[in-house]
């Protein structure tokens, strides 16, 4: 009778083990797979009314060019796979530029917290250091004339991030969010989230 009960607890305690086991890697495997979503954007666009956009960016060191656009993306963009509303804004002077972005149902253009804002470039890296890591350090290209266009951009960030999220770091505070933009630097985890930056007054 003893030995029935030990045995029992033992299996017990192993299917409590394995449940917690299983339920870690779950989220862990969920959490690559965020972060393997992350790493680009890649599709066209189309728009309700004419929009002007060209747009290149140099792996956030130079970037050149301007445009805006509001409409949906279909590809691979925003964290997901699939149709989504985008909106951008974006301008490049060479060693500086200026980016906003939105993706999917909650962002309103009109309210900056709701955009993911960044400077880029060599003088805006040292003006503004980008505090969220979701384009902090990105190459965007976008391209859009009149109510049709494409975009391209590579989250270098993102990708370390995908790359050293099997060994359980991650580099861009995201692992376990779901909303789009959320995350923080290591070395900024211990203090309050910074809000959206400062959006300088451009003429669209």
């Amino acid at each position: 009778m003893l030995q029935y009960r030990s045995v029992k607890r033992v299996v017990l305690g192993l299917g409590l083990v394995l449940t917690f086991t299983a339920a870690q890697s779950c989220s862990y495997l969920e959490d690559r797979g965020r972060d393997a979503l992350q790493m680009a954007d890649i599709g066209a666009m189309v728009s309700g009314k004419p929009y002007a956009a060209l747009y290149a960016c140099g792996a956030g060191v130079v970037a050149l060019g301007a445009g805006k656009c509001d409409g949906y993306f279909a590809g691979w963009g925003g964290d997901r796979i699939g149709v989504s509303r985008h909106y951008y804004r974006t301008l490049g002077l060479g060693p500086w530029s200026y980016s906003e972005v939105g993706w999917g149902d909650e962002f309103d253009p009109g309210k900056p917290e709701t955009l993911e804002q960044w400077y880029a470039g060599l003088i805006g890296w040292v003006a503004e250091p980008a505090r969220r890591p979701a384009y902090g350090i990105s190459c965007v290209h976008y391209i859009h004339l009149g109510w049709v266009g494409l975009g391209a951009n590579v989250r270098y960030a993102e990708i370390a991030d995908f790359l050293l999220g099997w060994t359980t770091f991650d580099l861009c505070g995201d692992d376990g969010q779901t909303k789009f933009g959320e995350g923080d630097w290591p070395w900024w985890s211990d203090e309050p989230r910074e809000g959206p930056v400062y959006s300088p007054s451009l003429p669209f």
